[in-house]
C-alpha cells in the first residue's frame, strides 16, 4: 500500500511548479518581445530600402509589400511586377508628369513562394547611355576635325575666287546673281567647318554658382522669344547650378531656338521651365526641365538626336545638340530628351547644385 505524500510536500511541489511556470512565462514573454522588436526592425528596414519588395505565397498570393516602393506617381506599362507574366530585367515606366523612369526587376523563387524586387536605375541607365554617346561623338569629332582641316585651305581659295567672280560680273546681273549664290554657299561651308572645329575641341568649364531662374530669364531675352509664344518660368528662387554660365548660355539658347522651330504653326505655343532637386552619387543636383508643346520628335529621329550633323530642321548644321551634350558631359552632368511626335518635347538637364 502506497503512502500518500504529506500536504507540506504537495504544497512545496506545487510552489516549485508555479515558480517554474512563471519563469517559463517570463522567458516566453521576453522571447515574444525580442521577436516583436526584431519584426519591427525588419519592417523598418524593408520600409526604408530604396526599392520595392513584394513577397508572394506558393499560389501567387501577396503576403507582404513595403510602403516605400519608389513607385508613387509611376504608371506601370505592361503587367504589374507581381503578376506571373511580368518580365525580369530592365523595365521602362512613365511618371504622372511624363518623365521616363527605368527600373530593374528581379524575381527570386523561395521554398514558400517568390520574392520580387524593383529597383530604380534611371540614373545609372542615363549615364550609361550618355557615356556610349560620348564615345561615339569623340570618334566622330576626331574624324570631322581631320576633314575640316583638309577642307579649310581650298575652301579659303574658293571663297576668294567667288568674291572676285562677283566683282567681275557686276555688269551682268543674271550671272552675278549665280556667282553670289556660289559665294553664299561657300560662306555656309566655312561656317560649318568652323563649327566642326569648335565641336572637336576640348571643353574646359570655368564653374561658379549661379541662380537658375534669373539665368533662364537671360536666355529668354537672348533668344528673341516671339510675343505669341508663352513663357512660364516655374523655377524655384533657391534653385542654382555650379557650372560655367557662358557655356550653359550656349546650351540654353540652342534649346530654346529648337523649341521655337518646333512650335511654328502650333496652337497656343508655350515653353514651360521647371526645376527639381535630386541627389546623384551623394551630391545635390538640380534637374532643369524645358518643355514645349511643339510638333515633337519621331522615335527614329530621337535615337540620333545627339549625333553631329544630324538635324530635323532645314538649314541647320546639326551640331547644336551635339555641342550641348558635350558641354553637359564636361560638367559631369546629364542631358536627356523625351519626346513623342505630335505631343511636344521635354529636355532634362542635370547639374550639381550651386548655392
Amino acid at each position: 500500500m502506497s503512502v500518500l505524500p504529506e500536504p507540506q510536500q504537495l504544497m512545496e511541489a506545487f510552489a516549485a511548479f508555479t515558480q517554474a511556470s512563471e519563469q517559463l512565462q517570463q522567458k516566453y514573454e521576453s522571447l515574444q518581445g525580442q521577436l516583436q522588436q526584431l519584426g519591427n526592425e525588419l519592417q523598418t528596414v524593408l520600409e526604408t530600402v530604396p526599392y520595392a519588395i513584394w513577397v508572394l505565397g506558393v499560389h501567387g498570393e501577396l503576403r507582404f509589400t513595403n510602403r516605400n516602393r519608389g513607385l508613387d506617381g509611376v504608371f506601370l506599362d505592361g503587367p504589374a511586377p507581381w503578376e506571373p507574366q511580368a518580365p525580369e530585367g530592365l523595365r521602362r515606366f512613365r511618371t504622372q508628369d511624363g518623365e521616363d523612369r527605368f527600373m530593374e526587376q528581379e524575381n527570386r523563387p523561395t521554398d514558400t513562394g517568390q520574392i520580387i524586387t524593383l529597383r530604380d536605375v534611371t540614373e545609372a541607365h542615363l549615364k550609361a547611355q550618355q557615356a556610349t554617346r560620348e564615345e561615339r561623338l569623340q570618334a566622330m569629332g576626331l574624324m570631322a576635325a581631320e576633314l575640316a582641316h583638309e577642307i579649310r585651305n581650298p575652301l579659303g581659295s574658293l571663297s576668294l575666287f567667288a568674291g572676285m567672280l562677283v566683282e567681275d560680273l557686276a555688269h551682268m546681273p543674271a550671272q552675278a546673281e549665280l556667282a553670289q549664290h556660289i559665294q553664299a554657299s561657300v560662306e555656309r561651308l566655312n561656317t560649318l567647318v568652323a563649327n566642326t572645329l569648335t565641336f572637336s575641341r576640348d571643353i574646359v568649364p570655368k564653374a561658379r554658382p549661379f541662380a537658375l531662374a534669373e539665368f533662364w530669364e537671360e536666355i529668354r531675352k537672348a533668344s528673341g522669344l516671339p510675343e505669341d509664344v508663352g513663357w512660364e518660368n516655374r523655377i524655384p528662387a533657391r534653385a542654382s547650378w555650379t557650372a560655367d554660365p557662358d557655356l550653359l548660355r550656349q546650351v540654353g539658347v540652342n534649346l530654346v531656338q529648337n523649341s521655337l522651330r518646333a512650335l511654328e504653326g502650333r496652337e497656343a505655343p508655350r515653353l514651360v521651365l521647371r526645376a527639381a532637386q535630386e541627389t546623384l552619387e551623394g551630391r545635390a543636383h538640380w534637374r532643369l526641365t524645358l518643355e514645349d508643346n511643339g510638333c515633337g520628335i519621331a522615335a527614329e529621329a530621337l535615337a540620333r538626336i545627339f549625333d553631329p550633323f544630324y538635324t530635323t530642321f532645314g538649314g541647320g548644321t546639326g551640331l547644336g545638340l551635339a555641342v550641348s551634350h558635350r558641354i553637359l558631359m564636361a560638367h559631369s552632368g546629364l542631358m536627356n530628351i523625351e519626346s513623342r511626335q505630335g505631343q511636344g518635347t521635354k529636355v532634362h538637364l542635370r547639374l550639381p547644385a550651386g548655392l
